[in-house]
């Protein structure tokens, strides 16, 4: 008896360590910016795709050309992201590529959402929808210098996500214009609120904390059920 407690208590903690492991991405819906790496060659092969050869000059390219900042943005299921491409004076015909959750990459439809000046040159900023902010991105630019397409890997380091859009447009963010507006409505409807429902002022839980904590329950129930009927 004692030998199979043990291995029910085993199982039991080996199955709360696997509901507390909440993927890196599963964040509440919001605008984020994150940090992220580049790689001339693909790091999954360690091969360039465009014929290129000099990989130390192609990683220290696509270093200077995207900007350090990323936006991220989740809402109700999808995931959008907006890089900053910079020293546009010799870059062209931006497009990108994403890779999917089935492994395979292919093109995505870009929006410029804004600019801004970098290293002493123009930056425009792209939004496009992608699969998961895990996977690789990949841009390709034709380099007027170069006479040809220059295509390269991006990964956001989601680790390092800070609420909040940069300078970056967000379609989750009101801009500065709206937002004396915005505030002045909230104060207003806050007060009312305050006054009529004191206890609606409660900090909401999460959805994905409420589902931790009821899966959390689930495996502890069912562990004492079989310790139970065990004896």
């Amino acid at each position: 008896m004692k030998r199979w407690k043990e291995v029910v208590l085993g199982l039991g903690m080996a199955a709360m360590l696997a509901v507390f492991h909440i993927p890196v991405h599963a964040m509440e819906d919001g605008a984020y910016t994150v940090g992220r790496t580049t790689s001339y060659a693909n790091p999954e092969t360690n091969k360039t795709v465009d014929g290129g050869t000099n990989i130390a000059l192609g990683d220290s390219m696509a270093d200077s050309i995207v900007e350090d900042s990323v936006l991220v943005e989740q809402s109700q299921g999808k995931t959008y992201v907006t890089l900053g491409i910079g020293l546009m004076s010799n870059v062209n015909n931006v497009r990108m590529q994403i890779k999917g959750n089935d492994g395979n990459y292919r093109n995505v439809e870009l929006t410029q959402t804004g600019t801004c000046e970098r290293d002493g040159d123009t930056c425009n900023h792209y939004r496009f929808e992608v699969d998961s902010a895990e996977n690789y991105i990949s841009p390709i630019l034709f380099v007027e210098p170069m006479g040809r397409d220059v295509q390269f890997f991006i990964k956001l380091d989601m680790t390092s996500a800070k609420k909040g859009n940069g300078n970056f447009v967000s379609e989750m963010i009101k801009t500065e214009d709206e937002q004396p507006v915005k505030e002045e409505s909230v104060k207003k409807t806050s007060k009312e609120t305050s006054k009529e429902t004191p206890k609606e002022s409660k900090k909401k839980v999460p959805v994905g904390e409420i589902a931790v904590g009821a899966a959390v329950v689930l495996v502890i129930g069912s562990l004492v059920v079989f310790v139970k009927k065990r004896k």
